[in-house]
This record gives structure tokens, C-alpha cells and sequence, in this order.
């Protein structure tokens, strides 16, 4: 009789602070909705992200108008031939590589391109080393041309002029 009676006296403790926890309080390990609910409103109020749908549709709007005809840009690798007598002007922080035929730096007078490969500048005059990254520095008319034939893979702004 003693043992049923601990036994009822221990479990009408143990289950009174779950009755009374009121939810959503520190007593409560369980979260709720609505908790959730207002935590989040006054986040969105807190960093004004109500505008978020307006700020996507402006960025899709400007990507969409980005586009160009004679000159070429990029965040993915795309491929460029150039023929005898072209230059493949590049824009500062394009990353260029000769996959195929020959091509020559051109450089400028603050310096040539830089190849990531071999981690060397390459100057004006020099030949580039197929299948090697190459990045262009600044937007000072740098760059490659060829004599002959040559194709590369561009990521970044570029310009094939004559």
C-alpha cells in the first residue's frame, strides 16, 4: 500500500508541472506555432525583409537587360574563336584559356596578364601556354591576339575586335 502511495504522490508532481506550464514558457520544452510565428514577424519587421519579393524581381530585371552583341560577359565559361589578325580584349578579372592554336599577350604599360597556372606575369610579345588560366588585371586593353587561328575559354567581359 506504501509503494502504490509513492507512487501516485511521485507521479502527481511530476505531472503537475507539465499541467500548469503554460505554452510557449520557459517551463514548456515544447516550441509552438504561434511562438514561431511572432518570433519570425519581428525578425522580418527588424531587418525590413517585407521587401524581398520587390528586391528579386529589380535583380531578375537588371540580369535579364544585361546582355550585350559584340562584346561578350559571363559568370559561366564560354567559348570564343578569334581568327588571323583578331583581339580578344579582355575586362579586368576575366579569366581567359588557350585551348586551342596560338596567341600572343598584349599587355599595357602597367603590366601583362597574370597566369595563374605557372603563377607568372606574362608580358607583351609572350605566347600563351595552352590549357593554363590566365587573368586579366585591369580593364586597359589586355589581352590576346593570334596570326593565325586560335580559340579560348573566356569567363568574364570581353571584346573581339579586329
Amino acid at each position: 500500500m506504501k509503494k502504490i502511495l509513492i507512487t501516485v504522490l511521485i507521479l502527481t508532481f511530476a505531472l503537475t508541472t507539465v499541467i500548469f506550464a503554460a505554452p510557449g514558457d520557459t517551463n514548456d520544452p515544447i516550441v509552438v506555432l504561434s511562438y514561431l510565428n511572432d518570433r519570425l514577424e519581428d525578425l522580418i519587421e527588424k531587418y525590413s525583409l517585407e521587401d524581398i519579393d520587390e528586391i528579386k524581381e529589380q535583380v531578375e530585371a537588371l540580369s535579364e537587360g544585361s546582355g550585350s552583341t559584340e562584346t561578350g560577359g559571363s559568370s559561366a565559361l564560354e567559348i570564343v574563336e578569334i581568327n588571323e589578325g583578331e583581339k580578344l580584349i579582355a575586362g579586368a578579372g576575366s579569366e581567359i584559356i588557350l585551348r586551342g592554336g596560338e596567341a600572343t599577350v598584349i599587355g599595357s604599360e602597367l603590366g601583362g596578364i597574370t597566369n595563374v597556372t605557372l603563377g607568372k606575369d606574362f608580358v607583351s610579345g609572350m605566347d600563351l601556354v595552352p590549357n593554363n588560366l590566365f587573368i586579366i588585371p585591369r580593364d586597359d586593353g589586355r589581352g590576346a591576339y593570334t596570326d593565325s587561328y586560335a580559340i579560348f575559354m573566356v569567363r568574364g567581359t570581353y571584346e573581339v575586335t579586329k
